[in-house]
């Protein structure tokens, strides 16, 4: 069997924009750490780490331009993540009632 041919790489100025992305989005987590949100910083920094997480993923890891492997396997490391959360939060959840 033969390989189709890989997709040429993003020109650098992707990785360039998506490397700034990344340091903004830092900047926007260590300055929510001295913005009183109350309840509502936890939803702010999940919302800013799963912006972080896409990122990474599809630019640095290049998910999105993958072959449908790299994608199965992602989606399983997702399936996975989330068992791990799913039980994590249940064995919680038991041991406070």
């Amino acid at each position: 069997m033969s390989r189709p041919p890989a997709a040429p790489p993003p020109p650098l100025r992707h990785y360039v924009w998506t490397w700034l992305a990344l340091l903004l989005l830092l900047a926007l987590t260590a300055a929510s750490a001295w913005v009183p949100m109350g309840a509502f910083n936890l939803a702010v920094n999940l919302a800013i780490a799963l912006g972080k997480a896409l990122l990474v993923a599809f630019m640095y890891m290049h998910v999105r331009r993958g072959t449908p492997m790299i994608r199965v396997f992602a989606l399983a490391g997702l399936m996975w993540l989330a068992l791990l959360a799913t039980l994590s939060l249940t064995d919680f959840a038991v041991r406070l009632g």
